[in-house]
């Protein structure tokens, strides 16, 4: 286990073995200005990777019912200044990760790395990061509304 305030975890190999649970709770005893001096470079592309890798696993399908879009997730802080964009699509009570970038999506969701991490985790609510303006949202705010709900965040029970 991390001591409160490290994030070496990060750095291990291991990162993509590390249960939900498990996860949760090292984002949690990591301090903030550890996660996002931890998450640039090598690291911050794996730690990304293994976030879109596993959403498909942590979708609500009973909850995605009847939503149907495609949502761009906008991670600044890439090399040279730049924003690395994952999309996913989320219809017929699955999410599905897209490698293409044909059709708009519906919702736009730009943030951090750091910040990211904590949503997914259940270390950070996405509401008080966008009155923070840690993360903003752009395109179908209804829809965008519903989005935390679709998926489970914090450690699955």
């Amino acid at each position: 286990m991390a001591e409160r305030g490290s994030a070496r975890w990060l750095e291990s190999d291991d990162f993509a073995a590390l249960d939900h649970g498990e996860l949760a709770r090292l984002v949690d005893r990591t301090s903030e200005r550890e996660l996002r001096h931890r998450l640039i470079g090598g690291v911050r592309e794996i730690a990304l990777r293994e976030i879109f890798r596993r959403m498909p696993e942590y979708l609500r399908p009973a909850r995605a019912e009847g939503f149907d879009a495609i949502v761009a997730w906008q991670i600044t802080g890439a090399s040279g200044g730049g924003i690395d964009e994952y999309r996913i699509r989320v219809s017929d009570g699955a999410c599905r990760i897209l490698t293409d970038h044909d059709e708009p999506p519906a919702i736009s969701v730009r943030t951090d790395p750091a910040t990211l991490l904590k949503i997914v985790t259940g270390n950070e609510d996405p509401v008080l990061a966008v009155l923070k303006q840690r993360l903003s949202v752009r395109g179908d705010l209804a829809l965008a509304a519903r989005l935390s709900k679709l998926f489970v965040v914090g450690p699955k029970v």
